[in-house]
């Protein structure tokens, strides 16, 4: 049977529909052997994903997904095999998440001041955890009827990168996630270079990645399920030559478990499949 690696998904403690146990063993039903939860700017689920892990078989390693801004747009930095323990890095994203929370409330407010009547209360029914977020945002607007698609929040006109509501994250770059990643013990990389976006471009180049490995970026998540077949190519290429670890994730939320649409070559799977061991 075809052993699989997934190093991206979410469970409730972000914005993951499911508790930590139930997103694991989905994982592991798609017969996932090695496994990171990245949960945006926490590590909550960490341990108890640590303990449940080889029970189902997979051997996981603890992860995060730390968000920044970068030339004007938001980038996301994932963090593997740091010190679960260590105080800094729990202190660091514990203020991380509590500017989560504000960036909602701010957004809220935006919203309100366009003429949607949504509450934060309104935002909270919405989280299955405590994490809350702009997905939560975007089940408000559909429950109250104002958009027809959980996918039409994300626009110019709404909650969508740039759009007339949105709040990005505050003051915090890739160089300073990276260096925080490193202090904990861990590696970075640079999560689905292809979906970013800000005033000029789409997509992050090889100049941008460059960069961020005079940072110290270890890695980079090539192959990503809204990837394009085009774009993994590509961004499996720049690390490649650059010597970057290339990744596999999901980002896996609800649904359906979307590994099957990922065409990931065997080569990638072994290179990872020997971190794991």
């Amino acid at each position: 049977m075809l052993q699989r690696v997934d190093l991206h998904f979410h469970s409730n403690h972000s914005d993951g529909v499911f508790p930590v146990r139930d997103v694991l063993e989905i994982v592991a039903g798609g017969n996932v052997v090695f496994a990171s939860l990245t949960d945006h700017d926490s590590i909550n689920g960490v341990k108890e994903a640590l303990e449940i892990a080889p029970r189902l078989g997979i051997k996981l390693i603890p992860g995060v997904e730390i968000s920044t801004m970068y030339e004007d747009g938001e980038v996301h930095i994932l963090g593997y095999d740091f010190d679960p323990d260590d105080k800094d890095f729990n202190d660091f994203l514990r203020v991380r998440f509590e500017e989560r929370v504000e960036k909602v409330r701010q957004t809220v407010k935006k919203l309100n001041d366009l003429g949607y009547n949504i509450t934060f209360d309104d935002v909270m029914e919405q989280s299955p955890g405590p994490f809350v977020g702009r997905p939560n945002v975007a089940r408000a607007l559909l429950q109250k009827g104002y958009i027809k698609a959980f996918k039409d929040a994300f626009t110019p006109e709404l909650i969508g990168d740039k759009g007339r509501a949105y709040v990005p994250p505050r003051g915090l770059d890739p160089r300073e996630a990276i260096h925080r990643i490193h202090l904990a013990g861990g590696w970075a990389v640079l999560a689905h270079p292809g979906l970013y976006k800000n005033n000029v471009k789409v997509g992050l180049e090889e100049m941008d990645i460059m960069k961020m490995m005079e940072w110290g970026l270890d890695g980079i998540e090539a192959y990503h399920s809204q990837h394009t077949t085009a774009q993994s190519k590509f961004y499996h290429e720049i690390g490649r030559i650059h010597g970057l670890k290339i990744t596999v994730g999901t980002d896996y939320h609800e649904g359906t478990y979307p590994i099957e649409i990922m065409d990931v070559p065997r080569e990638v799977i072994l290179e990872l499949l020997k971190i794991a061991r």
